[in-house]
C-alpha cells in the first residue's frame, strides 16, 4: 500500500512536487520560497506554516497517523535512487 504523503510528492499534476523541488534547488530558491510558491498554486498546501516547515510536517504526519521518521527515510531513499 502506498504511503499517502509520498503520493503528494509523486504527482499532483503539473509535474511531481519532487521534480519541482529539484528545479527550485537548482535555481537557488530557499525551501521557504519554494513552499510559498507551491502553496500559492496548490490549495491543499496553503495551511503550512512556512516559518516552521518541520513542525508543519510533523503535525501533518501526526494527523494522518504516519511515522515522520519512516517517511523521512522513504524520501531520502527516493532521492538517493
Amino acid at each position: 500500500m502506498a504511503n499517502p504523503l509520498m503520493n503528494i510528492f509523486g504527482g499532483m499534476g503539473n509535474g511531481s512536487i519532487m521534480m519541482q523541488a529539484f528545479g527550485a534547488m537548482m535555481r537557488g530558491e530557499s525551501p521557504q520560497e519554494f513552499m510559498r510558491n507551491l502553496a500559492n498554486s496548490r490549495p491543499e498546501l496553503r495551511n503550512i506554516d512556512l516559518n516552521d516547515i518541520n513542525g508543519s510536517a510533523q503535525r501533518l504526519c501526526q494527523e494522518r497517523g504516519i511515522d515522520a521518521n519512516k517517511l523521512t527515510e522513504e524520501i531520502k531513499q527516493k532521492v538517493m535512487n
